[in-house]
């Protein structure tokens, strides 16, 4: 059976002066995702060491909100994000993402890896087309490195389907200041880069369950 394993890591988080507090923010964005996206998460998000956590999703398509929504939570502090497409070969722990191994994990693992050498946040493995949309998620790194903490929250209600007004009054704007971000941040193109490697991973597990 094939999953999408996630992994992620703070960035610097050595040199976090607050881990205390971050720890208690990790934890509490985490425990709302696997509230809010528990039928999309195969095992949910969980804390593995000090600075990185992980969790097992068997569909993609909540996958960039989710990771907005922790990007949001935790701003300044950034957090970089391996996803591996691919087997889980031991079973399923649908309470806490330990205890699992498989070629999804080993590929989460090898994206991670590539980031801490050749910087960037977000990368995925074992997808077919995996070199454009890892340029792709490379461009999307590099813009957010210039966004203040209004336009992640923008982003990532924009990438839940919320309408103007909406976004407006979630985040004490106004809808003219919402519009701005939304055209200043490209926030349309890159959530259509969102949707189209959401697809595309989709599209993969669909193949691999199905032996094709």
């Amino acid at each position: 059976m094939s999953y999408l394993a996630v992994i992620g890591d703070i960035c610097g988080s050595r040199e976090i002066p607050e881990r205390g507090e971050l720890q208690i923010k990790l934890k509490e964005v985490l425990d709302e995702l696997n509230l809010l996206h528990a039928k999309a998460l195969a095992s949910p998000f969980t804390i593995t060491l000090g600075d990185e956590f992980q969790a097992v999703l068997s569909k993609a398509i909540p996958l960039w909100e989710m990771i907005a929504m922790i990007q949001s939570r935790l701003f300044p502090v950034k957090v970089r994000f391996g996803v591996g497409l691919g087997r889980i070969d031991t079973p399923i722990n649908d309470k806490v993402a330990l205890g699992m191994d498989g070629p999804a994990f080993h590929r989460a693992r090898d994206a991670v890896d590539v980031l801490k050498r050749e910087g960037g946040l977000y990368r995925v493995e074992g997808l077919a087309q995996g070199e454009l949309a890892n340029h792709s998620l490379a461009l999307v790194s590099h813009l957010q490195g210039q966004w203040q903490h209004n336009r992640f929250e923008v982003y990532r209600l924009h990438l839940a389907g919320h309408p103007v007004r909406g976004i407006a009054k979630a985040t004490a704007i106004s809808k003219s200041a919402v519009y701005k971000n939304i055209a200043d941040g490209l926030l349309g193109t890159l959530a259509g880069i969102a949707s189209a490697i959401s697809t595309s991973l989709d599209d993969a597990l669909v193949k691999e369950r199905h032996g094709n």
